[in-house]
């Protein structure tokens, strides 16, 4: 099973946690690979449409997981088990994942992998009020697309206006693909 560049990298930033959830997740290959490779010890696999439940479903009994992650009907983080440490939401609008962070109980989370596909702006500014911080961001390119990929943990945040519009890691590292998004934009 192979992975997109942009769910390998949210993958990756799972390891060493516990019990991962994967908002939106779609066809539940994300908590599968985490799963398999030992990034965590289990999984539940979380969408609030019925398709993409049942391909989820599917898959996790296909590759015989279904003793190490579950498949939930639901909507957005109020329904994740309370043991659960690390959380991916991936392939939403900024705007919405800001919303489901706001809306919801984060419990125990201690670590959010944030994969906004635009509107990543509408995250940061909203850091201070869910009290979790960025630890670390990158900026990459997948299928000619460029992404954000945010790291946040529990912790004070105050951001200036450009730290909320472009990163404040990304300001300081200041990526290849930050710069080359900055050109097009600009360009544009």
């Amino acid at each position: 099973m192979k992975l997109s560049r942009r769910l390998t990298l949210c993958a990756k930033y799972t390891d060493g946690f516990l019990n991962l959830a994967d908002i939106g997740t779609d066809h539940a290959l994300l908590p599968i690979v985490c799963v398999t490779k030992g990034y965590v010890l289990k999984a539940q696999a979380i969408d609030n449409k019925r398709g993409p439940f049942v391909i989820a479903y599917s898959n996790v009994k296909r590759y015989q997981k279904s003793d190490k992650i579950t498949v939930k009907l639901s909507d957005g983080i109020r329904e994740i088990d309370d043991d659960t440490d690390v959380v991916v939401i991936a392939g939403m609008g900024g705007d919405l994942i800001s919303k489901i962070l706001l809306k919801d109980d984060k419990k125990q989370v201690k670590r959010f992998i944030l994969q906004p596909n635009k509107k990543t702006e509408d995250i940061r500014r909203i850091l201070k009020e869910i009290k979790y911080k960025i630890v670390d961001e990158i900026v990459f390119e997948d299928q000619k697309k460029i992404y954000d990929i945010m790291v946040i943990e529990p912790g004070d945040e105050d951001l200036s206006e450009n730290e909320i519009l472009f990163g404040p890691v990304n300001i300081v590292r200041k990526p290849h693909f930050f710069v080359e998004r900055l050109t097009r934009e600009r360009d544009y």
